[in-house]
């Protein structure tokens, strides 16, 4: 696992990979969440859920592809350190959540350690597409750096919706 220590969390400064990492997610990502804002603006769809996530010992690819429905959205963000993200149309938070925590639960059972996973939910087109995408790769990025791993973390795109104490899912409780 590739490890960058930051002198403070609040520290501008990323390590030259996060921000690698920032410029694919929204080279790959933006395109896509153009569309489903296009359905949700002109077509009247639901809110959509993105998870993004990545483990150590298990690459995701092949299991990912068997565990999403045909309607989710599989991108490869960064194959090297197993990183993707799934977009579930027509899921709110909750759904968005339990997903995701059935996907640690089948990475675990299948031999995967490290697991880090972001949820957010998008719920209108309120917000500029690289907002979204930045805060979910920054929430990413901090729970890797505080080693907050095999949990559900949200993304909150509003912060009155942050609760006091942070929500985290716990996969085992399945």
């Amino acid at each position: 696992m590739i490890e960058f220590n930051r002198r403070k969390s609040e520290n501008i400064s990323f390590h030259e990979n996060e921000v690698k990492l920032a410029k694919t997610a929204m080279d790959k990502l933006r395109t896509t969440i153009e569309f489903f804002y296009y359905l949700m603006e002109y077509r009247d769809k639901e809110s959509f859920t993105m998870i993004m996530i990545s483990a150590e010992n298990l690459l995701l690819k092949v299991p990912l592809k068997k565990w999403k429905r045909q309607s989710d959205v599989l991108i490869e963000i960064d194959p090297v350190l197993n990183v993707y993200v799934i977009i579930s149309q027509s899921t709110d938070s909750e759904g968005g959540k339990r997903f995701a925590e059935i996907l640690l639960s089948n990475i675990d059972m299948n031999g995967g350690e490290g697991t880090y996973c972001v949820e957010t939910d998008i719920t209108s087109t309120e917000h500029a597409i690289q907002e979204i995408i930045f805060k979910m790769v920054e929430k990413y990025i901090t729970i890797k750096q505080e080693e907050k791993s095999n949990k559900v973390h949200v993304a909150y795109m509003n912060e009155e919706d942050i609760p006091k104490e942070e929500e985290i899912s716990y996969f085992s409780d399945i």
